[in-house]
């Protein structure tokens, strides 16, 4: 039987969310956010720093369930330099955190690579055990022309140091295992805020609302084949407005709709924080995604909190998650199966049960479920492992 711990974790995510990048590696935020009191979380990340006079600065910000301890390093020009000294200054970030915090109990490796080479250093010198939690598509066979020759060797390597792998899906668990990972293996699927994503009114003014929600990076996501797609049911049917919420900026896609006349019903919308996401959501009768690639998107959970049904492509974990009951899946890159589904959809989303979509995200998804499955698993590599030399 599992005993109750306090745990001190030092985090290292080798996606951060940054200025520019709001949304990269904002999953991982999200699971720190969700573990119990138990859990005192620092985060240490290096950075190149801007007009730095000294060799580097140290900022202790802090979040909402963690400080983040983030070092600014005035960076050589030699790319081989710069790898020695963000080495250098995890080194120092340890030994601060060791003296104004605590000393680790682990780490929670956030994604594989980069930094689970500092993970498996620390490993090594000092007998930290880690847990990895891993979101990244590079697993997938579509990538495969990416993970090979030396970083699949020093990815396989950290991966097997791991003392538990937490994948984001079955499917990711799968592809790691094919790529020569063999590792002691628990799901954990992506988080949602249930008091921030709640059932809302969809319809506004008469327009069936669809939405749409990514980067729009085409070779993944595929947000031209999605509008090829709404070209075409725009010449069936006048009753629908595609709505977009986007990370970066798409002049080629905005110049597609202009070209094409879908000023009407196609609406880009920029990037939009947290609260934004969940007010669309609120007004939206059905999300869509036409993905090649994914492991187990977030905006799914985010749509399923809000009661939304999914059209999806069926790729990644997706179909660990969407069944009839919560939407239609079609296979990647069949525009026809997607034309038929917004047409489906768009004649038939009333009927999807949207208390019992939510109900399903609020026992699957919710904070509280996820950040209780990760510190189990914390738990256990304590009650495995010995205390770390340093």
């Amino acid at each position: 039987m599992l005993t109750n711990y306090a745990m001190n974790i030092l985090h290292l995510l080798s996606w951060f969310p940054t200025p520019d990048d709001p949304t990269l590696g904002n999953f991982c935020l999200r699971q720190i956010n969700a573990l119990p009191d138990d859990c005192h979380s620092v985060i240490l990340s290096v950075c190149d720093g801007k007009d730095l006079k000294q060799s580097f600065e140290i900022h202790e910000i802090k979040g909402e369930r963690y400080t983040h301890i983030q070092i600014a390093i005035r960076p050589p020009k030699n790319n081989i330099l710069r790898k020695i000294k963000m080495l250098r200054m995890y080194q120092h970030g340890l030994h601060y955190i060791k003296k104004k915090y605590f000393t680790p109990d682990f780490i929670h490796l956030h994604v594989t690579f980069p930094l689970g080479q500092v993970a498996l250093l620390w490993h090594r010198l000092f007998g930290y055990p880690y847990v990895l939690t891993e979101h990244w598509t590079i697993y997938q066979p579509q990538n495969q022309h990416i993970l090979r020759g030396r970083l699949k060797r020093k990815i396989v390597n950290i991966a097997n140091h791991a003392s538990v792998i937490l994948p984001v899906s079955l499917d990711l668990q799968r592809n790691m295992e094919r790529n020569g990972i063999h590792n002691q293996f628990q799901v954990v699927y992506n988080l949602v805020d249930t008091k921030t994503f709640t059932i809302g009114t969809p319809t506004q003014n008469g327009k069936k609302r669809m939405l749409h929600i990514s980067t729009l990076r085409d070779e993944a996501k595929n947000f031209s084949g999605i509008l090829r797609v709404v070209e075409k049911l725009r010449k069936q049917r006048e009753d629908f407005e595609l709505h977009v919420i986007h990370d970066y900026e798409a002049p080629e896609f905005k110049a597609f709709v202009k070209e094409h006349g879908l000023n009407d019903c196609v609406i880009f919308h920029g990037k939009k924080n947290s609260t934004e996401v969940a007010e669309a959501f609120s007004k939206t009768d059905f999300f869509v995604l036409f993905s090649n690639f994914e492991n187990l998107p977030c905006v799914i959970v985010e749509a399923f909190a809000s009661g939304v049904p999914v059209l999806s492509t069926n790729v990644g974990g997706i179909a660990e998650i969407v069944n009839s009951d919560r939407g239609i899946l079609v296979n990647s890159g069949d525009e026809d199966a997607l034309l038929q589904g917004m047409n489906q959809m768009l004649d038939t989303y009333g009927k999807y049960n949207r208390e019992a979509i939510r109900q399903y995200a609020q026992q699957t998804f919710a904070n509280e479920i996820i950040g209780k499955q990760i510190y189990e698993q914390y738990q256990k590599v304590l009650q495995n492992h010995r205390k770390p030399k340093c």
